[in-house]
């Protein structure tokens, strides 16, 4: 199989993703959700700050958790596209349409690259964007990419959660809702002791929170090991499901 019909057999594939999200109501606002959300963040969690601060002799209430809301809106972009994508995943699954991509030119795994990898790649971008525009901290380009990097593994793993252990799309609804205990480790970090947060060091989220507040590469690093746990798991449970 040549380079170039591989990547044209690719972009077909997730031209077709494209299409299935426009033809899908629901799916198509879940990908403007992160926009909204960070209109609404941007716009009005500063307000709300003002009237709070007002009401409480100029005391800061929100601002000390100004980053918490850039970090769950960091995730909420590669958390609405991995939903996206769970839901079309499983909608070929209950057209039969998995069954087949082993013995076509695309193969189970471009089939997963297109419908997810792709995906989760411009949910990458999308997130770098969304947080530059509306993030309250000011974060750096280079923070703001180091987290992008880390929420899109948490997508992947949603994502891997959602059609390994789905069966259809109503379940798949239902386990989405479940994996998200993946981004508790976020509000744990800003609101919980030390001693309690070492309890939930098996979620991503949590070192997510750590390398934010610290900018310590150790935490990125600690980040990539236990999401790669998590991705390996889900992906041999699905390759089990489909093969």
């Amino acid at each position: 199989m040549n380079s170039d019909g591989s990547y044209r057999r690719l972009f077909f594939s997730f031209k077709q993703y494209l299409v299935q999200i426009t033809k899908d109501a629901m799916l198509f606002i879940v990908c403007l959700a992160p926009l909204l959300c960070g209109i609404l963040f941007k716009l009005g969690i500063p307000a709300a700050e003002k009237l709070l601060s007002e009401q409480f002799n100029n005391m800061l209430i929100l601002t000390p958790y100004y980053l918490l809301f850039d970090l769950l809106l960091a995730v909420l972009t590669p958390m609405m596209i991995s939903y996206v994508s769970a839901m079309v995943i499983l909608g070929d699954i209950d057209e039969g349409i998995t069954n087949y991509m082993a013995v076509t030119p695309l193969g189970k795994s471009g089939y997963l690259i297109s419908k997810l990898g792709l995906p989760l790649s411009a949910s990458f971008i999308i997130t770098i964007i969304v947080m530059l525009i509306f993030n309250l901290t000011k974060l750096t380009l280079g923070q703001v990419i180091g987290i992008s990097i880390l929420t899109s593994m948490i997508g992947l793993i949603m994502s891997m959660m959602v059609i390994s252990i789905s069966a259809n799309k109503v379940e798949g609804m239902a386990v989405m809702k479940l994996s998200g205990i993946v981004i508790i480790g976020i509000p744990v970090t800003f609101l919980t002791a030390d001693n309690v947060q070492h309890l939930f060091f098996f979620l991503p989220s949590l070192w997510i929170a750590k390398f934010s507040l610290e900018q310590s590469s150790f935490y990125f690093v600690v980040c990539i090991a236990v999401s790669s746990v998590w991705i390996l798991f889900f992906v041999k449970r699905f390759l089990k499901k489909v093969y």
